[in-house]
């Protein structure tokens, strides 16, 4: 929607901060990373990139949504900017949308407050008590996800009916070594991908039979596990080569664990992937 606007972008695979440093154009003012990835939990080096960004005078914004301050701090890590979506881990609770830009460079902080003080794009007082509520609890929240998570993931590993899984916190995941050196108290967050046997067929059974504690919808960093078909779903809107092309594939399932007793999580995941 910029673009009528004359603002250009380029697309980039970051999982090799040479690809930034390459795509980087004389009018390039700004590298907007992720990390972890939506939803393919791929990562970007922050640290390897923001020193590119330094290196042409280009401001650096990381999204770090998935990982959350518990698990990553882009700003400790060189970044000039980083973004949360507080809609999620921060809220955990599905009751609140929002957004935070945070900044310890003087030239944006001081931007960002003159087009907050212009725009009006704040959050609505009842909001922000919400999230001021919640936000007590995100580091026990996140870290009993993130150990969720793993436990989640190590169970998918082994399970017949399941082709790949994706965590940053297993030994397979091709970044699992940055993992290490770029997240936090040994935590990995509680999102993970996998994909299973069938394609959108048995992505979609699973959907429809997997039983509580799991709940089916399009949100994530819940106190509820949340399991969602994105293919059918959040990212049903993409062209079908686009999203092949990103690893959306079409039995690609992404989970969002949740607080509650991992037991009950397996033992439902378990029945429903026996009966795919």
């Amino acid at each position: 929607m910029f673009m009528k606007w004359g603002i250009d972008f380029t697309f980039v695979d970051f999982t090799d901060p040479a690809n930034v440093e390459a795509a980087i154009k004389p009018n390039t003012k700004l590298i907007f990373s992720e990390s972890p990835v939506n939803p393919v939990l791929k990562l970007a080096d922050v640290a390897a990139i923001s020193a590119i960004a330094k290196k042409h005078n280009v401001k650096h914004c990381c999204d770090c949504t998935f990982a959350t301050p518990v698990i990553m701090r882009p700003l400790d890590l060189g970044a000039d900017m980083a973004l949360q979506s507080t809609t999620k881990y921060y809220d955990g609770h599905n009751m609140t949308v929002g957004g935070a830009v945070a900044s310890k460079d003087a030239e944006c902080n001081e931007a960002l407050h003159f087009y907050r003080n212009m725009h009006g794009n704040v959050m609505s007082p009842m909001v922000s008590w919400l999230t001021l509520q919640s936000s007590k609890t995100l580091v026990l929240r996140v870290t009993q996800q993130s150990k969720t998570a793993q436990r989640v993931a190590e169970f998918l590993a082994s399970h017949p009916k399941v082709d790949t899984v994706c965590y940053p916190g297993l030994p397979s995941h091709p970044q699992h070594e940055l993992a290490k050196k770029q997240h936090m108290n040994g935590l990995h967050g509680g999102m993970l991908a996998f994909e299973v046997k069938g394609g959108t067929a048995a992505g979609k059974k699973l959907m429809d039979t997997i039983q509580r504690p799991w709940s089916l919808c399009e949100n994530l960093g819940a106190s509820e596990s949340i399991i969602t078909c994105p293919a059918v779903m959040t990212h049903a809107n993409m062209e079908t080569a686009d999203r092949l092309k990103v690893g959306i594939t079409d039995g690609f399932v992404r989970v969002s664990c949740g607080i509650e007793d991992p037991e009950d999580l397996l033992r439902s995941l378990r029945v429903a992937l026996d009966g795919l």
